[in-house]
């Protein structure tokens, strides 16, 4: 074989095979609960503490999420009231903007879609649309807020599981999300944006664009180390 042949051959098997970003992803409420600019209303009942990315197995494409925050001052997930116009508030979905797809995770079972399973979706809820408020209601939450997955027109993508658990301290439910994905939304997932409401007000937002770093995969080293050993070889076979 010719060395400009072993060369293009060595050159196809290390084109860019990048890693998904390096795993736990921590996002932090960069706003303290008593900023006006965060919470609206009660900490106690709406407040985010962190969002976190915390593992990827490539083998099952399996995502597992960890999310802390309060939600209607207790540790179970059902809707629950404030009072006036917010007298059903239910917990936000954590939504992905990937690759121009919507992607979206109910954290309980609602409209069709199943608790923890990953659907792409046809678009946005907004805090205002989901509470079923006009205009002129209460001006106390933030009404163009994302906070749910369209469910009409929405196709599964993967199963999914949520459990969650009481932390005890300031920050007062621990939710994980454990959901399988598409190989549309692992390729598209570095770069992509997520968003996630603590209650469907939009009372408290979390949010961020998904970065990594661009390192190659370890398959990738291997291949490239194969590809110069046989150069070697070659040179000194044709020498």
């Amino acid at each position: 074989m010719r060395i400009s042949s072993l060369l293009f051959l060595a050159a196809s098997f290390t084109l860019p095979a990048f890693a998904l970003p390096t795993f736990p992803l921590v996002y932090t409420d960069p706003l303290a609960s008593a900023d006006p600019a965060d919470v609206i209303g009660d900490p106690n009942f709406f407040d985010i503490s962190s969002l976190a990315f915390a593992s990827f197995n490539s083998g099952t494409k399996r995502f597992t999420v960890d999310i802390l925050f309060n939600y209607g001052g207790g540790t179970s997930l059902s809707p629950f009231s404030i009072g006036g116009a917010f007298t059903n508030l239910n917990v936000g979905d954590l939504l992905f903007f990937n690759g121009g797809n919507t992607y979206a995770v109910a954290l309980v079972s609602r409209d069709g879609l199943d608790a923890g399973d990953l659907y792409r979706v046809t678009g946005t809820q907004t805090a205002q649309q989901s509470l079923g408020l006009g205009p002129d209601q209460d001006p106390n939450y933030r009404p163009n807020a994302p906070v749910w997955g369209r469910s009409e027109g929405a196709n599964f993508v993967g199963d999914g599981t949520v459990s969650t658990v009481s932390t005890g301290g300031p920050t007062n439910l621990k939710v994980t999300l454990a959901f399988t994905a598409n190989d549309a939304f692992i390729n598209g997932f570095e770069g992509s944006t997520f968003s996630f409401a603590s209650a469907t007000c939009g009372n408290d937002l979390i949010g961020g664009v998904i970065e990594g770093s661009q390192v190659p995969e370890p398959g990738t080293w291997a291949l490239l180390g194969a590809g110069l050993i046989g150069l070697g070889l070659l040179r000194r076979r044709a020498a």
